[in-house]
């Protein structure tokens, strides 16, 4: 009598779907793992840009003294008590970008909307200037393209009314 062991067809067969089956899984939550990280980066990345052009927007905005033109609901043309010459922030071509006469410095890019909004009041009391002229606060909302969530920032310009002491 013969009496050979050995793996038989049918073993070898179902060995090989289990490891298959088992693969699978492992590839799949692998996959699922590595791509929620990758949309947490980018998430968190972009986040971080639109917090460091908001401050930056704040910083430009807080020490104007002179805005030159009207202001629109993408851009404001502004003289800055403590930088020189005349700079532009304004929003084109999904960018937010800073002007200094005549040079252009992208601030921040993928930006899906962007708009400023004024508060006026008449702050000095001043009864022979319209209050249009004196901007209480400027309010600067975006939104960027791969981040679902606004970014929002309201300034107080230091130094829209003349100094009387």
């Amino acid at each position: 009598m013969n009496t050979q062991r050995g793996l038989i067809l049918v073993e070898l067969i179902a060995v090989i779907v289990l490891v298959g089956i088992i693969a699978t899984f492992t590839g799949f939550f692998l996959y699922t793992g590595f791509t929620g990280y990758l949309n947490a980066k980018k998430t968190a990345d972009g986040a971080f840009n639109a917090q460091m052009a908001m401050d930056r927007i704040y910083l430009e905005l807080r020490n104007i003294s002179e805005i030159k033109g009207t202001p629109s609901n993408t851009s404001i043309t502004y003289k800055n008590e403590k930088l020189t010459g005349t700079r532009t922030l304004k929003y084109e071509n999904n960018q937010v970008i800073i002007r200094v006469d005549p040079d252009d410095y992208p601030l921040l890019e993928d930006v899906a909307a962007f708009s400023l909004s004024y508060s006026y009041m008449n702050l000095d009391g001043d009864t022979a200037a319209p209050p249009t002229e004196e901007v209480a606060g400027i309010n600067v909302t975006l939104e960027l393209t791969d981040v679902n969530r606004q970014f929002t920032t309201r300034v107080y310009p230091r130094n829209m009314i003349e100094k009387t002491w």
